[in-house]
């Protein structure tokens, strides 16, 4: 059975020949919750406390076993919700204690794991991470016998398409160009779009959702501000840049996180210079650094237009001397990062 996202496991659970093994997993928690309980709702007709579940950080295989093999009484399956079960952090014993569970599962039984508190792929990033080795062997043996869904954030335009049709089943409009900024602006994450779509279709009231609302309502992000404070330092926008600053200061970040955020916008956009310069694409830059958003590459390619390596060496070399200012001794950060981003403006 191929790997499901949200709109394929839609379809398998439409069809009501249910698998008596799941998994849910993936970078995107929200909709891994949200396939989770679209199963359970399916399985039980709608009543999760008939839902047996057991938490994964500390997993009762003997109780797992004894109430994997009961009959329902009250419903057509026995459904069991693992949540969390790190095979990379219980004992050997647990684990194929756990496999046999899931070799002779019961015909009544249907047994869901999913996982949303800890990182599966154990730090690994990039369109070609896999789960760590002991759970991906889980996670295979699923795959086989049952329904695997892994549920990833969705490409910006992907994800624009979706904010239109979440205006338009609200009583709204939206024109794509406006979703693809909501789309980058929330790093296509489900739960933060949920969000904020929610309180833009309450605010446009059945009208039209503009890209001045967003500006008004959306609640700014580090990272998109980041990139808006980058892009106007590099084409030498100061009102625009000491915008960004004043939104980034208003943010209270640590300032050696916000100083290594925005070097780390810097270091994307360098990297797109020199791969141009050697005939590498967008794909080979995510590849040999593990980007995890292509949309943060391509822009970054666009940003790189007219740049050279050596201006933004330049711009990260102010950027560590700021930095060693601040850590060397008794200093206003913020004097610092501000007369840092002006020092910038003038390169």
């Amino acid at each position: 059975m191929p790997v499901l996202d949200i709109r394929g496991l839609n379809e398998h659970l439409k069809g009501k020949h249910f698998s008596n093994l799941y998994y849910c997993y993936g970078s995107d928690i929200f909709q891994a919750e949200q396939c989770t309980r679209k199963i359970i709702k399916a399985v039980t007709g709608g009543e999760p406390d008939s839902v047996t579940k057991f938490d994964g950080t500390a997993l009762d295989v003997s109780t797992l076993a004894d109430e994997a093999e009961l009959c329902p009484m009250f419903s057509d399956y026995n459904c069991i919700w693992i949540h969390d079960l790190n095979m990379e952090s219980v004992r050997e014993d647990v684990r194929k204690a756990v496999r046999s569970i899931a070799e002779h599962v019961a015909e009544q039984t249907i047994i869901i794991f999913d996982v949303t508190g800890f990182d599966i792929y154990g730090g690994k990033t990039g369109k070609n991470k896999k789960p760590t080795a002991k759970n991906k062997t889980l996670i295979d043996y699923i795959g086989k016998k049952g329904i695997v869904c892994c549920t990833e954030p969705k490409t910006v335009s992907q994800t624009a398409t979706d904010l239109m049709a979440i205006a338009k089943k609200n009583g709204c409009t939206m024109e794509k160009s406006t979703a693809v900024t909501l789309a980058e602006q929330c790093n296509c994450q489900s739960l933060q779009m949920q969000q904020e779509m929610s309180k833009l279709c309450a605010y446009a009231d059945g009208g039209e959702i503009t890209m001045q609302m967003i500006q008004e309502l959306v609640t700014p992000q580090l990272e998109t501000t980041v990139y808006a404070l980058t892009n106007a330092v590099l084409r030498h926008k100061a009102n625009d840049a000491m915008k960004a600053v004043d939104e980034l200061l208003s943010m209270r970040v640590e300032m050696p996180y916000l100083m290594a955020t925005i070097a780390g916008s810097m270091i994307d956009i360098q990297r797109a210079v020199i791969a141009k310069q050697s005939g590498k694409t967008v794909d080979d830059v995510m590849s040999d650094f593990s980007y995890k958003m292509r949309f943060a590459v391509e822009n970054a390619f666009r940003n790189s237009m007219g740049e050279t390596s050596e201006h933004l060496t330049k711009c990260l070399c102010l950027l560590r001397d700021a930095e060693q200012r601040m850590y060397s001794g008794a200093v206003d950060e913020r004097v610092v990062f501000e007369k840092t981003i002006v020092e910038m403006l003038r390169r």
